[in-house]
């Protein structure tokens, strides 16, 4: 079990990373990089709104949000009720100054005083990873969620496995990198919400902002290279989706409850 004294080495690390805003990606004006940050969490969405019923304003809360690119990236498609939160003030005054549209404030994802079923979506993205304890994480997810809760992680796969690293070093601050597979998000959603409760809409895919844009700077101009980095994605995910070094698990309440608003 972390101490204290990790914990606060762990909210001083972001602290500082976030601090000075890193939320640069998300809004580049380069269309390679703009694509690798943001075709997960699109992506992610759009299979979401096909599969369940979200009505015209969905209350969307993100938690581990960092700065929370993420969130900006899900207003740009139209989203309009989201709030934003990770334990690191820094992060949440940076998300919030950068991007008007999202609310926002400072809560640890494991120990907060949030209502059940109190946002209709809850998401994650590259932070169930850096808690203590990632299922108790995931759980929190399911509770708080009204209709569907969906993460983004490394998948516990042999891609996952060789292009993630094992442990994960931010400042002072080192976590082990946790990884997800369907089955596991199956258990823990079963246990936790019990038979016929919800539909388990997990899948992976190919994707790694590092290596993808380390192949497209060699593929010359960025409109040309996105062509090619998109149909190197767009086969690969066709092909072998399970193999894949990243995984969204995704789970949508088949009896759900209207949220008691963000």
């Amino acid at each position: 079990m972390r101490s204290e004294e990790q914990q606060r080495e762990q909210v001083a690390a972001f602290d500082e990373k976030f601090g000075h805003g890193s939320r640069s990606l998300v809004t580049s004006e380069d269309p390679v990089v703009r694509y690798l940050t943001r075709w997960r969490v699109e992506t992610a969405w759009r299979r979401l709104a096909a599969r369940c019923d979200l009505g015209s304003q969905p209350s969307v809360l993100f938690l581990c949000a960092g700065d929370a690119g993420e969130a900006t990236t899900l207003a740009d498609l139209g989203v309009q009720d989201i709030t934003v939160t990770d334990n690191s003030p820094a992060a949440v005054r940076a998300a919030l100054a950068a991007d008007s549209r999202l609310t926002g404030f400072t809560c640890n994802a494991l120990s907060n005083d949030l209502p059940s079923q109190s946002y209709d979506v809850v998401i994650v993205q590259d932070g169930l990873h850096h808690l203590p304890e990632p299922v108790r994480g995931f759980t929190e997810m399911l509770r708080i969620a009204a209709k569907a809760a969906f993460f983004l992680e490394g998948a516990n796969s042999a891609a996952g496995r060789l292009f993630g690293r094992r442990w994960e070093q931010e400042g002072a601050h080192e976590n082990f990198v946790f990884r997800w597979d369907f089955d596991l998000v199956e258990q823990v959603s079963c246990a936790y919400l019990g038979r016929g409760a919800f539909r388990n809409e997990t899948f992976s895919f190919w994707h790694h902002n590092v290596h993808l844009d380390r192949l497209a700077r060699r593929l010359g101009p960025s409109s040309r290279a996105l062509g090619l980095v998109k149909a190197l994605k767009t086969t690969a995910d066709t092909v072998a989706p399970r193999g894949g070094n990243q995984i969204c698990g995704m789970v949508i309440k088949e009896h759900p409850q209207p949220s008691h608003g963000g």
